[in-house]
């Protein structure tokens, strides 16, 4: 071994994945968030070529109407999109920060109760507050408000497992 390959050798830190070792939080988070907010936006987006309304941008239009419309949004279906995997990442990383250190039982149930609470904030704040009704339920069917429910459950849910078992495998608390 040569002196200059020995410095090398010694300078250089090689981290290997240890899966002993527990993927720290914001990883998994970002990680098991953009999984599920591909499979919520396939969801969504089946649901529009049925065609079956769901809703859509309705934390968007809260925040343009709280603005008094000072708050310059793009148009177009791209910022839409793009608005939607930000606040799904952004929703993963509350899970992993704040929520699941709180929530006790299997992962699948903590994405459970996660996604009951913030559809019951869609329902009953966000969507009337933009004049949507509750749920929705002005301009939507029962079958769209049933989807956009289950899209979102699907979201929550496999964010909760998927950050399980990223960060730690199956654990007891899964069982």
């Amino acid at each position: 071994m040569t002196p200059s390959s020995n410095l090398l050798s010694n300078s250089v830190v090689i981290r290997r994945w240890n899966p002993a070792v527990p993927m720290p939080r914001p990883l998994a988070a970002l990680l098991a968030g953009a999984v599920a907010i591909a499979l919520n936006t396939t969801a969504l987006a089946a649901a529009d070529l049925v065609p079956l309304a769901t809703a859509h941008g309705g934390l968007l239009r809260l925040l343009v109407l709280l603005s008094g419309d000072a708050l310059p949004i793009p148009a177009g279906r791209g910022f839409q999109v793009g608005f939607h995997i930000v606040v799904g990442l952004a929703m993963a990383l509350f899970y992993a920060l704040v929520l699941e250190p709180l929530l006790r039982g299997p992962s699948w149930l903590r994405g459970l109760i996660y996604a009951v609470a913030v559809w019951l904030a869609n329902a009953a704040v966000v969507l009337p507050a933009t004049s949507e009704g509750f749920a929705g339920s002005r301009h939507l069917t029962l079958p769209g408000m049933l989807w956009f429910a289950a899209a979102h459950t699907l979201f929550f849910v496999v964010l909760a497992v998927l950050y399980a078992r990223l960060r730690a495998g199956r654990t007891s608390r899964d069982a």
